[in-house]
């Protein structure tokens, strides 16, 4: 999710001029967005615009204990994460906050040294972006299967990167999945949606293991895989729980996820792709020719 910012309409505590009335001298506001959305650490402006300022000054006001932020360019806080911004001539006046935390969430006034003073408020609303993996928590599959996991993302930023960690099953250590790991492995991004898609095919028991989504400034989501051989025992095999990423023939990668992408560039979103590629035309082709034969 990208810093979103909703504009609103003015307000003030003695009915700011918007635009100018009968005082063709007063100060009166412009309108800009009154409402901001930013994942933690996402740096966040909260841009107040004002006409005919003249000699008076703006600053900004934390309402929930009435501290004074700023005054014109100079900062009266000793958290370092707040300052103003504003450029020589412009009527616009910016609140900075960086690395904000949940605890940043409120309202801002942004005041004038009318007399009386004018104000307009500003909400600030400071999300945990989060990850989620579909389906259950544990994967159990036979070897040669396709491993399939969707990751969806909610409130991170737009374009975020994800990235795939691989905990081995029989070794203490983390990997990255990529595509240059081995041969069979795919990730697909959808940098618009907010969706990203792993899969391995024809898994072995070196791809069981916890896998883990983490998207960056987002809380990570993390899925365990079984991969189960001729000899383990019977009641694995019939879990009670089956995942989504269980075949029972497993197609190859490029089947599984070539419809998902060209679906998906149809409606406009933004792919992102690592490893083996085929084309829309291609997939449809070879899709086509195995439909005939059945």
């Amino acid at each position: 999710m990208d810093t979103l910012a909703k504009p609103s309409k003015p307000g003030s505590a003695h009915e700011p001029l918007d635009p100018p009335g009968p005082c063709s001298t007063c100060p009166y506001f412009l309108p800009t967005a009154s409402e901001v959305s930013t994942p933690v650490g996402i740096p966040a402006n909260l841009t107040c615009g004002v006409r005919l300022l003249g000699d008076r000054k703006v600053s900004w006001i934390r309402k929930k204990d009435l501290h004074v932020l700023t005054t014109s360019n100079f900062t009266y806080t000793t958290d370092k994460r707040f300052r103003a911004l504003h450029l020589p001539g412009s009527p616009f006046w910016s609140l900075q906050i960086d690395r904000p935390t949940v605890a940043d969430s409120g309202l801002y006034e942004c005041q004038v040294s009318t007399q009386p003073k004018i104000f307009r408020r500003f909400k600030l609303k400071v999300v945990v972006p989060i990850a989620s993996i579909t389906g259950t928590r544990e994967i159990f599959m036979k070897a040669g299967s396709d491993i399939n996991i969707t990751c969806v993302v909610k409130g991170a930023i737009r374009g975020a990167p994800v990235t795939w960690y691989h905990v081995l099953p029989r070794q203490p250590s983390t990997e990255v999945v990529n595509a240059g790991g081995r041969g069979g492995v795919q990730l697909v991004t959808d940098k618009n949606g907010g969706s990203s898609w792993l899969l391995v095919n024809r898994a072995t028991w070196r791809d069981a293991g916890n896998y883990t989504c983490a998207p960056a400034h987002a809380v990570p989501a993390s899925v365990a895989v079984h991969v189960l051989d001729e000899e383990t025992p019977a009641e694995l095999h019939h879990d009670p729980l089956p995942s989504r990423g269980q075949a029972r023939t497993p197609p190859t990668a490029p089947f599984l996820l070539s419809p998902l992408l060209c679906l998906l560039r149809g409606q406009g979103s933004e792919i992102t792709t690592y490893g083996s590629q085929d084309t829309c035309e291609n997939s449809f082709k070879v899709n086509g020719r195995q439909q005939a034969r059945r």
